[in-house]
């Protein structure tokens, strides 16, 4: 909504929050009554007409009529420049707390501070302060038909599904809202008043005639009335127009029973007979949404404006006032819409003059948002430019990106060139399009005609807004140097600039030190940024920053503490968000890497499809890349290796796209992984040549100056595997042993683990057992301590034997219960459980048999405990050999497991 700092602009906002007027003619309506008294527990009522219908009036009526009872009411007049969230939020929590004080001031929270609207949160939040009032209520929102926006409607209708049952929404619309009503129909939670209800009968039309002091004979009636059908401003047009036409009816008769032509004959009928001086005036008014006496002044170049007003109300002229005070009024929709095409038909030029007239009454009144509407419809691009340049820092810093890319595609790009925020929001709208480079130079071009930006004191609003994208982008297309360079000059500054842009180049340099591994500067901006954060009210970057702290783990390879960071995460803030917001889609690629690395894949695939579809405003290329690596694989383990495949190539794209060729070599990586796993033939050639198709010299060298470079470590790795694959384990430890001088102790937790796991496989294979064994355990106790599966399954086949063999001689139960959990999780253990059915089941003393066998009972110790001779314990165990085709104990216990033979 427009800034409040001029009366004008505080007055029009609360005739927006009460319901009009009802006219000294006002006509009762018992049918309507009658039918809103039968069905008063309705949850909706709906007013569904086309214009001119009376909606507006009936809607005032019942809310009169609430009132009187003792419930709480609200009222909002929605407009065309409504279909906008953070306008429409401010204005319905506007509504609602002048009818509840207080109710809705968490919301604004949401609204504040953030460049896009949190819908889905904000509209939780109302519904939680809703579910606290045990005061019935009633909210009214009319003409809702000239809301468009789907994310809006979706709240509007969550609201009615999800309120309390002491709330009531009522809605005037000229269409059928897109809202879900066929489930509160079939509950009789729904009142639909629609034209045929809405209109006169007969009765009603001949009594507001007669109060009109108009008596027709009944054929002259009759015939009226077939020709209007009770449509209520048809017959408010006719009882006008008769005053010039004793014989109405042969005309009428003409024109049919089309209510826009009836409409337009009887308003131009009405018009023309004014006086050509009352036609002028009225011409000059309807160009604006909403009228006062000093606007009026300034379209008609008078000096008694608020009289003019006064005076084509008391006509009743389809004039209306907006509030009790008729400080503003409009006019009815129909007769505005013919007075503005009657004029840019007769006078373009004029129509133009006018609305760039209103267009500077609206901004020397502080109301930007209607400065601009008009300035649009005056098609004046210089003046549109200045406005948007003027507020559009406001506008961004509001939530209201979409207007100023709406309103920009007014100017053309010659003008917009000449002013900064244009070209701003130009290069934000590009950014995903462009090249890092050309995001950059555009940015820099900007920059360059602000001097001061260079300057070591505090920086205006409008460079730190440039300073933001500039890090935002820079996050995007991997530029982390970038981000972590602007965030320490926002940090030497701190304090001195608005608090939302500090966190928010605070956050992304935050995020940037994380994937560089520089865990003391990630910690030092996340706790400047939550010390900003304190002054802002929005949950977004709370949310952002809490997961940092979660991606700081991950990194790091502290899954467990992870996994409870996103716990306390997910109960704190993730509520206030929908389920789709696109707020939560970094912390769900968080949510799913922790997932993976845990081993739990049931969903997993649905949610990074989601993520990964979803852009925010925070849209760092790291994690997308990182969600579609873990995609990949979850793809690879649930037996779909060409989606696998693709995940993967969409990954090198990704990467190719933005030369950032440390996920490419990633995703090459897991290829040549997925190769070696394949039951092919030659899958070792054509691993070996997919690992040559590289320039892996070449693509080190970007990361040369890193702490830790992903390129060579890639190449290593998949060294490891393809020389295991081949047999040449010697070379295999050789080259595990050059990989972990490149790893930090203080980040590489998971790779650490991976190579203990990769050279416990080749002792193993060259016949080294116990050094092998050692090495295994040691990675089961660092992976069993962070809940870390994934990274077994991940090498494949030769890994599962490795854990059978250890599972048969370990003897702690905690580690022996992780290698349990790990082989029964194994991707594919299930398909081969369905292959695998017991031909011939065990008895209940032989499952007695085996289920203390499975605790580590000897058998002497099971006799003793089930009264068996030893003898009787051998011929139980020889037939459960037989039966679960096994040939030892340790075997028989881990396909009992396996067959869920051991639960009681």
């Amino acid at each position: 909504m427009d800034v409040v700092i001029a009366p004008a602009a505080g007055s029009l906002l609360r005739s927006k929050l009460s319901p009009p007027q009802a006219s000294a003619d006002y006509l009762a309506r018992p049918q309507v009554d009658a039918a809103l008294l039968a069905h008063s527990h309705a949850r909706l009522v709906l007013f569904c007409a086309p214009a001119g219908f009376g909606k507006t009036t009936a809607l005032a009526m019942l809310l009169e009529q609430r009132r009187q009872a003792g419930s709480a009411v609200a009222w909002l007049s929605l407009s065309s420049a409504d279909d906008e969230p953070v306008r429409f939020f401010q204005q319905l929590i506007g509504a609602l707390g002048r009818a509840l004080p207080g109710l809705g001031e968490y919301a604004l929270g949401y609204l504040r501070n953030t460049m896009r609207v949190p819908v889905e949160a904000v509209m939780e939040s109302l519904l939680v302060d809703l579910s606290q009032r045990s005061e019935p209520l009633l909210l009214v929102l009319d003409d809702l038909h000239l809301i468009q926006d789907g994310e809006l409607l979706r709240t509007v209708n969550r609201l009615v599904k999800l309120a309390p049952p002491n709330f009531t929404l009522a809605i005037g619309s000229r269409s059928q809202p897109a809202l879900g009503l066929a489930t509160l129909r079939a509950k009789g939670l729904l009142l639909e008043l629609g034209s045929d209800e809405l209109r006169l009968n007969a009765e009603e039309m001949r009594a507001y005639l007669q109060r009109s002091g108009l008596h027709l004979d009944p054929e002259e009636f009759d015939a009226l009335y077939r020709h209007t059908e009770g449509w209520v401003v048809g017959v408010h047009l006719v009882s006008l127009w008769l005053r010039n036409h004793p014989q109405p009816t042969e005309r009428l008769a003409a024109l049919g029973a089309d209510k826009n032509v009836l409409g337009d004959y009887l308003l131009r009928s009405v018009f023309e007979q004014l006086p050509v001086e009352r036609q002028e005036q009225l011409l000059a008014l309807g160009v604006a949404q909403q009228l006062s006496g000093e606007l009026v002044n300034a379209l008609t170049a008078r000096q008694d404006g608020q009289q003019l007003l006064e005076e084509l109300e008391a006509m009743q002229l389809f004039l209306l006032p907006m509030d009790r005070e008729r400080q503003w009024y409009r006019f009815h929709n129909l007769f505005a819409e013919f007075l503005r095409s009657r004029l840019k038909d007769r006078d373009p030029e004029r129509f133009k003059q006018l609305h760039f007239n209103a267009s500077l009454w609206f901004t020397n009144h502080h109301m930007q948002n209607l400065a601009i509407e008009h300035a649009c419809l005056a098609e004046d691009a210089e003046m549109l430019a200045a406005l948007l340049d003027g507020c559009g820092l406001e506008l961004i810093n509001r939530g209201q990106l979409n207007l100023i890319y709406k309103w920009r595609q007014h100017v053309p790009d010659e003008i917009a060139a000449r002013f900064p925020v244009l070209v701003l929001a130009d290069v934000w709208t590009r950014a995903a399009e462009l090249g890092l480079k050309e995001a950059n130079r555009m940015l820099d071009e900007l920059l360059e005609r602000w001097a001061e930006w260079r300057a070591s004191g505090p920086l205006s609003d409008k460079v730190l807004a440039t300073l933001t994208i500039k890090a935002v982008i820079a996050l995007q297309k991997d530029d982390l140097d970038a981000c972590v360079d602007l965030a320490r000059r926002i940090e030497a500054q701190l304090g001195q600039h608005t608090a939302f842009l500090e966190v928010a180049i605070l956050t992304v340099g935050a995020l940037a030190s994380v994937m560089l591994g520089q865990a003391e500067q990630a910690r030092k901006l996340l706790a400047l940024a939550q010390q900003r954060n304190h002054f802002l009210e929005g949950r977004y970057l709370d949310m952002q920053l809490a997961n940092v702290e979660v991606l700081l783990c991950l990194e790091q390879g502290r899954v467990k503490q992870a996994q409870l960071l996103f716990e306390q995460l997910r109960a704190r803030m993730m509520p206030w968000f929908g389920e789709k917001s696109r707020a939560l889609v970094l912390p769900t690629i968080s949510e799913s890497l922790i997932a993976y690395q845990q081993g739990r894949l049931d969903g997993l695939q649905d949610r990074l499809r989601w993520a990964l579809a979803t852009v925010d405003v925070i849209n760092p290329i790291d994690l997308y890349a990182q969600a579609m690596l873990c995609l990949a694989r979850v793809q690879r383990q649930q037996g779909a290796p060409k989606e696998a495949a693709a995940t993967l190539v969409m990954m090198q794209n990704l990467a190719a796209r933005n030369h950032s060729w440390r996920f490419y070599v990633q995703a090459v990586g897991e290829e040549i992984a997925l190769i070696l796993q394949e039951p092919a033939p030659e899958r070792s050639k054509r691993a070996e040549q997919r690992l040559k198709s590289v320039d892996w010299s070449k693509l080190e060298g970007y990361y040369a100056q890193r702490n830790f470079n992903t390129v060579p470590w890639m190449l290593g790795l998949s060294r490891v595997r393809l020389q295991q694959a081949r047999g040449y384990y010697s070379e295999a430890l050789h080259e595990i042993s050059q990989l972990r001088s490149q790893l930090q102790d203080d980040r590489h937790g998971l790779q650490q683990l991976r190579l203990d796991l990769l050279a416990a496989l080749s002792y193993q294979r060259l016949g080294y057992r116990e050094r092998a064994q050692s090495l295994l355990v040691q990675c089961l106790i660092g992976a069993e301590r962070e809940e870390a599966r994934s990274l077994f399954v991940e090498e494949g086949e030769a890994v599962r034997q490795l854990l059978q063999q250890l599972e048969s001689t370990e003897r702690q139960p905690a580690l022996q219960a992780f290698i349990r959990s790990l082989l029964s999780a194994w991707p594919g253990q299930e398909s081969q459980h369905a292959l695998d059915v017991l031909e011939e089941g065990l008895t209940e003393r032989e499952r007695e048999v085996v289920c203390l066998a499975a605790k580590g009972m000897s058998n002497e110790e099971i006799g003793q405990q089930l009264a068996l001779a030893l003898g009787t314990v051998k011929w139980h165990l020889h037939n459960i050999y037989e039966k679960l085709k096994v040939r030892n104990r340790t075997q028989a216990i881990r396909r009992a497991r396996e067959l869920s033979l051991l639960e009681s």
